[in-house]
């Protein structure tokens, strides 16, 4: 394999782990920011403070609300219409049985449905509140 052939897999392969990657470091902190919330909270439950309810739905609907799951699902299905925008722009050469547009459609699915997904809860959870 020529230098050519090597950047042709190893650019798209970096930026894919890269956006991996940011995902798993934004799960990752909003994961740790939840865990401190709760260990707070049972902190303040074994020291036997009183914590009145009001502060503790008021600080639980900001980490859990429903407005996370619509920004959530807006930003997986602008994710997905990017992938599919940029899989329509590039024209990739085909190579044997692999299609890349194909391969990148594929992966705009998965974003798209999760959005939907984060949506839907989004809209069920704001029919539970009110």
């Amino acid at each position: 394999m020529n230098g050519q052939e090597w950047a042709e897999i190893l650019v798209p392969l970096i930026v894919f782990s890269a956006l991996v990657a940011l995902m798993g470091l934004i799960l990752l902190y909003n994961y740790k920011k939840k865990r401190l919330f709760l260990q707070m909270i049972e902190r303040s439950l074994q020291q036997q403070l009183t914590l009145p309810p009001q502060t503790i739905r008021e600080v639980a609907l900001h980490f859990f609300s429903a407005n996370r799951d619509t920004r959530k699902g807006v930003f997986l299905l602008v994710l997905s219409g990017s992938i599919l925008a940029f899989s329509y722009f590039a024209d990739f050469r085909q190579n044997g049985n692999l299609d890349l547009n194909d391969a990148l459609n594929g992966i705009a699915i998965l974003p798209a449905l999760l959005g939907l997904a984060f949506l839907l809860l989004a809209r069920l959870d704001r029919q539970r509140l009110y």
